[in-house]
């Protein structure tokens, strides 16, 4: 796949010396009434989160999101133990697993990468475009009950993140329920915002999301939300985070963000 040059939506690393200093205080009106999120739960010592990309894992996968999906009513039932809407999106997609040390799935994301209007929240009517392509899809984000409130729905989030920012898209966006939108913008104060209209699909009546992937959209969570920021760079190397002008938040509570245009902001 081709990749976009800078003045495509890329944020670049910052010229030296240029920085913007985000004051905590000038948020003090601002801040949601919602208890931030905190910093996730590691995952548990019997819990290992993986890339995969085929072979054997990827079918144990496909099949426990096939086995989520017919318990709630979101996909119709298959022989092959298969969401049936998704393979046509296979070549262009990888799934990141949580798997225990018994081998068994316990929970999944999958990433699919494209123009937004092939993949599958081109189904939906679009009502913001500004978010150039490619865009990376958050799909077939499911965790076990019984695993629930041990990080493993965030490590599974951050890894999807990670892949799109690595892989060069610009946004991620996803089809969610509308109160997961409210937890993942009230708790966890990510950037997402509806890029489109709700309608019903495979089940439910989700509404499309997008999410951008340039620094300038994270001071928020960094100055309100800072343990998840905080736990958020921790998988992002050093190089990546100049590159991509992440925030980072200093021990005085000033947020600085390499490579803006001004200096200072107020969220």
């Amino acid at each position: 796949m081709t990749r976009p040059g800078p003045d495509e939506g890329y944020a670049e690393a910052a010229p030296p010396g240029e920085q913007e200093v985000v004051d905590l205080r000038d948020l003090a009106e601002a801040e949601p009434a919602r208890p931030a999120s905190g910093r996730p739960a590691d995952l548990l010592p019997s819990h290992n989160l993986l890339r995969i990309s085929g072979g054997e894992l990827w079918d144990a996968a496909e099949a426990f999101v096939y086995d989520i999906y017919r318990q709630i009513g979101y996909c119709e039932e298959s022989p092959r133990r298969r969401v049936e809407e998704l393979p046509r999106w296979n070549d262009r997609s990888i799934f990141h697993a949580v798997i225990d040390d018994d081998g068994t799935v316990i929970g999944t994301v999958r990433t699919i990468v494209g123009r937004y209007s092939e993949l599958p929240v081109g189904k939906f009517e679009r009502t913001d475009s500004h978010l150039a392509d490619p865009v990376c899809e958050l799909s077939s984000l499911t965790v076990r009950t019984d695993v629930r409130s041990t990080g493993v729905i965030e490590h599974l989030y951050r890894a999807g993140w990670l892949d799109a920012f690595r892989g060069r898209s610009n946004a991620v966006v996803a089809l969610i329920d509308e109160w997961l939108f409210d937890v993942f913008v009230d708790t966890y104060h990510l950037p997402f915002t509806v890029v489109g209209v709700a309608q019903e699909y495979m089940g439910g009546v989700p509404i499309p999301v997008a999410l951008p992937l340039a620094g300038r959209h994270y001071v928020d969570m960094a100055m309100t939300n800072p343990e998840f920021w905080r736990w958020t760079l921790e998988a992002v190397t050093p190089d990546e985070a100049r590159a991509w002008n992440l925030p980072t938040r200093l021990a005085d509570g000033t947020v600085v963000v390499p490579g803006a245009a001004t200096a200072q902001t107020k969220a």
